[in-house]
């Protein structure tokens, strides 16, 4: 004879349990869909604790009229960033570049920049740039420009690269660049974490990195700032490219 036992599970257990399996399911599709709009395959530690809002980065964002910025600059002559399309000599050596954002309408800022070069004396020029993307909304002078474009294809070329807002979660994919043989890419991610020190104060960041020679380029995130704190970019023959660091800040 065998002796078989039911055993009755409560309806409030049922509940529990139910809740339970929807819980990690929603949790699971959630994972999932940040992973797919993020662009990247994240691992263990970004399931286990996944990105939200508050660990999405977009150019331009968190600026106020007098806000400014100032950076440390260092520019080589006929740049080759693959973002940038500016060739020629222009180069900014050892300079120190100042943006104060001034109110202008609803869409843009009027931006002056105070540029002072460590082989030119101080060039001062304002130029137009939109709120969404800080993308150019007016030409800058003629007298200016020569100026101006060596900050475009190393400051400001993050613009170039984050083209919409994208996670800080190690592993996210932001964008890809073409490199050697046809059809071959290197792709442009967040490789880590790190807390650093600058004239301006310290700064918990995350690393967006890309390798196209032998030396990684590499350029430094914090999520309150509306540019990079800090970047150094080589090109496919290894030579440096550009290297910037934030001295000053006003927010």
């Amino acid at each position: 004879m065998i002796l078989v036992v039911h055993r009755t599970v409560h309806p409030k257990w049922k509940i529990l349990l139910a809740f339970i399996i929807i819980g990690i399911l929603g949790i699971s599709v959630s994972v999932i869909i940040i992973a797919i709009g993020g662009g990247f395959s994240a691992p263990i530690s970004s399931f286990l604790h996944p990105p939200t809002q508050a660990d999405v980065w977009t150019v331009g964002e968190n600026i106020h009229p007098g806000t400014t910025l100032k950076y440390s600059l260092t520019t080589i002559g006929n740049h080759s960033s693959p973002w940038s399309s500016l060739v020629g000599p222009n180069s900014l050596i050892n300079a120190t570049v100042t943006m104060k954002f001034l109110k202008s309408d609803r869409n843009t800022w009027n931006v002056l920049f105070n540029i002072k070069n460590g082989t030119t004396n101080n060039s001062t020029g304002t130029v137009l740039l939109s709120k969404q993307q800080l993308t150019n909304a007016g030409p800058a002078s003629t007298d200016f420009k020569s100026f101006y474009e060596p900050i475009e294809s190393s400051i400001l070329e993050i613009r170039d690269i984050a083209l919409e807002p994208k996670y800080l979660a190690i592993g996210a994919e932001w964008n890809s660049l073409s490199v050697g043989p046809v059809g071959s890419t290197a792709s442009v991610k967040i490789i880590g974490q790190e807390k650093i020190q600058t004239q301006a104060g310290a700064f918990d960041t995350s690393i967006l990195g890309y390798t196209i020679g032998n030396r990684a380029s590499k350029i430094w995130l914090s999520n309150n700032l509306p540019l990079p704190v800090k970047g150094e970019v080589y090109n496919a023959q290894n030579e440096l490219q550009y290297k910037y660091s934030l001295i000053y800040i006003k927010r």
